[in-house]
C-alpha cells in the first residue's frame, strides 16, 4: 500500500486519510481469535525467498480456512431456503459446523532479518529491465563486503524497489481485517506507521537502563522518515479477501550505501537513515527491535496479549 505523490492535492489526500486513521479511537478485536497476536521471531538470518515462502503459507492457510468457512454459509443459506423445509441439520451436526466455523488463527508477525536482496513492487513489475535488475544484483556495500552477493525478487505488494538485508527489521503481518472494528487497509498502514514511531521512542537500550526516544514521523509518503528528513522505514502491504501480508521494514544497522546509491520507492530525493546512524552510541539491534515492534503494533489493534515464538528457521516444504 505505497502511495504516488503526484500533486498537492494528492498529497492533502493521503496526509488527510492516514491523518483520519491515526484520530480515530484504536481499533479493537471483534472476534475471540484475535485477542491474542503470535509472534514467530526469526533469529537468524534468511533468504529473503524463504521469508516470502514462509509469509505465503500462513497466508494460504488463512484464505483456505475463509474459503470453507464461506462454503458452509452458503450451503446453510440454501438450506434455509429451500423450498419444501425438508432438509435440516441436527444438534449435533450444528454443533460441529459452529465449532468450524469458530475456529480461526490468530494474527500474526513474523520478524526476520533477511540476506541482502532488491524485491520490486507491482508497480514497476512490467517495467523493470534486465539491465536494472543486473544492476541491483552486481552491488557492492560500501562497508558490508562480506555479505552474500543481492537479489532482485518480484514480489506482490505495492510500490516500487525496497532493499532487504543485515542490520534491517522486516515484519511481515498476517491477519484479518475484518476480525478488527473498522479497519480498512489504509488504516492498517497508520498503525504500522504508529507503531514504527512509539518503537523508535520506547525501545529500551543500554541493559534497560534508557529508551531509545529517537523521534520520528510521517510525511506525505508511506513509511517514517526522522526529523532531518531521511527515511529510517519502509511500508507496503497487500490484501487478498482481507487478509493481510508484508508490512514493514525499519533500518537498524544496515548498511546505507545498499538504498542510498538507488531511488529507493520511487522517491529520488529521499535519502535513507538507520538507527546507527541517527544515535551512533546506541547498543541495540535487530532482534530488540522486532520485539519491541510486535508490542507496539499489538497495543495500536487494542491487544493485551503477545505470544512469541523464537525460531532459527521454519520448513515450509
Amino acid at each position: 500500500m505505497y502511495v504516488k505523490v503526484t500533486s498537492p492535492l494528492a498529497r492533502f489526500a493521503r496526509y488527510l486519510s492516514t491523518k483520519t486513521c491515526s484520530l480515530q479511537a484504536k481499533t479493537r478485536p471483534i472476534e475471540e481469535s484475535a485477542n491474542i497476536i503470535r509472534h514467530l521471531q526469526f533469529t537468524n538470518q534468511l533468504p529473503f525467498e524463504k521469508g516470502l515462502l514462509i509469509q505465503e503459507k500462513f497466508v494460504k492457510a488463512e484464505l483456505e480456512l475463509k474459503e470453507l468457512h464461506s462454503k458452509i454459509r452458503r450451503k446453510l443459506e440454501r438450506l434455509h431456503q429451500s423450498a419444501d423445509n425438508t432438509t435440516t441439520i441436527n444438534e449435533h451436526e450444528k454443533k460441529i459446523i459452529d465449532r468450524i466455523l469458530a475456529m480461526k488463527p490468530n494474527p500474526i508477525v513474523m520478524t526476520f532479518e533477511f540476506e541482502p536482496a532488491y524485491s520490486g513492487g507491482k508497480r514497476i513489475k512490467k517495467t523493470i529491465t534486465p539491465e536494472e535488475i543486473k544492476k541491483y544484483e552486481s552491488f557492492v556495500p560500501l562497508a558490508q563486503k562480506e555479505n552474500k552477493k543481492p537479489k532482485f525478487v518480484q514480489v506482490e505488494r505495492g510500490g516500487q524497489v525496497t532493499f532487504h538485508g543485515p542490520g534491517q527489521m522486516v515484519a511481515y503481518i498476517v491477519l484479518d481485517l475484518k476480525s478488527f472494528s473498522d479497519f480498512p487497509a489504509k488504516c492498517l498502514v497508520s498503525s504500522i506507521e504508529t507503531a514504527t514511531i512509539t518503537t523508535l521512542k520506547n525501545t529500551k537500550t543500554n541493559g534497560g537502563t534508557s529508551l531509545l526516544n529517537l523521534q520520528s514521523e510521517t510525511t506525505e509518503n508511506t513509511g517514517v522518515w526522522t526529523l532531518d528528513h531521511k527515511k529510517i522505514a519502509s511500508v507496503g502491504v497487500h490484501v487478498r479477501r482481507s487478509i493481510t501480508s508484508h508490512g514493514v521494514a525499519i533500518n537498524v544497522c544496515s548498511d546505507l550505501s545498499y538504498m542510498n546509491n538507488f531511488v529507493m520507492c520511487g522517491l529520488p530525493s529521499s535519502e535513507a537513515t538507520s538507527i546507527k546512524e541517527q544515535l551512533p552510541d546506541c547498543n541495540v539491534g535487530v532482534q530488540d527491535i522486532s520485539v519491541s515492534f510486535v508490542n507496539e503494533f499489538a497495543k495500536t489493534l487494542g491487544i493485551s496479549t503477545v505470544e512469541r515464538m523464537q525460531l532459527s528457521d521454519l520448513d515450509v516444504e
